[in-house]
């Protein structure tokens, strides 16, 4: 039986990086990736559709001779000032006598919970459970089982701007590869800087990018998306460059020169 390998695509306004893994008894192994300049993209929005395509391609061809395997399907991630955050709450009544909870009643409850009007052009990108509510009794992480006459649940929508998100789609679909599924890359950074003795506590996680600073507030039972901040490196480097006299070129490889040293 052939390994699984997984592939994820995350188109940034400075540069565009692939990742393959390989699915395996004991977690995800690193097969290769790959990375190439961005072009055609900006704040998370294609502008030149042909260019995108092509800098994911470069990524794309680089990452498969380094994981030495073909890339046709991967996940992509999706952020920029178009992404927005919501909280919502709903829930469904199961008459006078208390009734187990299974899937089928939570996913009712849920999908009253989504049910809130968005105009045309967006569409909802993740629906993140915060808190679930047995008959008034809140802070219930997992009514699996569990009796009750009423389930409510809270949730917090993370919706996108339709077109942004399909151009994306279409300039991965175009450079050869199929997307699986869309992925919010907060939440997903999120993920490794969270453990479970510190699920009581909050936890903010930060992506500084070339156009933009993204945030993600988030606590065990609450989670807060924060529009992007436009403070981001490319802001850095137009400030340094206003103080060094120097053109986009040079400012940027001062700024890669500084960043080194810091590091040390």
């Amino acid at each position: 039986m052939s390994p699984i390998s997984i592939t994820a695509i995350d188109v940034g306004s400075a540069k565009t990086s692939v990742l393959v893994a390989e699915l395996s008894e004991n977690g995800l192994r690193y097969r290769g990736h790959g990375i190439s300049e961005s072009r055609g993209l900006r704040k998370g929005v294609i502008t030149e559709l042909d260019k995108a395509v092509s800098s994911i391609q470069k990524a794309v061809e680089h990452a498969e001779d380094v994981a030495g395997i073909p890339i046709e399907r991967a996940l992509i991630g999706i952020a920029g000032a178009h992404i927005r955050g919501m909280n919502s709450h709903g829930g469904t009544s199961f008459g006078a006598r208390s009734r187990e909870i299974g899937r089928e009643e939570i996913r009712q409850a849920v999908d009253k919970a989504r049910t809130v009007p968005l105009p045309g052009d967006r569409e909802i990108l993740h629906l993140l459970p915060q808190e679930f509510i047995l008959d008034d009794q809140p802070g219930v992480q997992d009514p699996t089982g569990m009796m009750a006459t009423r389930l409510e649940v809270r949730v917090h929508i993370v919706t996108a701007s339709s077109s942004a998100t399909q151009n994306l789609v279409t300039a991965v679909n175009r450079a050869g590869v199929h997307v699986d599924d869309t992925i919010f890359e907060r939440w997903l950074a999120r993920i490794p800087c969270c453990d479970p003795t510190s699920a009581n506590l909050a936890s903010a996680s930060s992506i500084s990018a070339l156009a933009r600073c993204d945030l993600i507030v988030s606590s065990r039972v609450q989670s807060r998306t924060r529009p992007s901040s436009r403070s981001a490196a490319d802001h850095f480097t137009s400030d340094l460059s206003v103080g060094m006299c120097t053109g986009s070129g040079t400012r940027r490889r001062s700024r890669r020169i500084l960043a080194t040293r810091c590091r040390r």
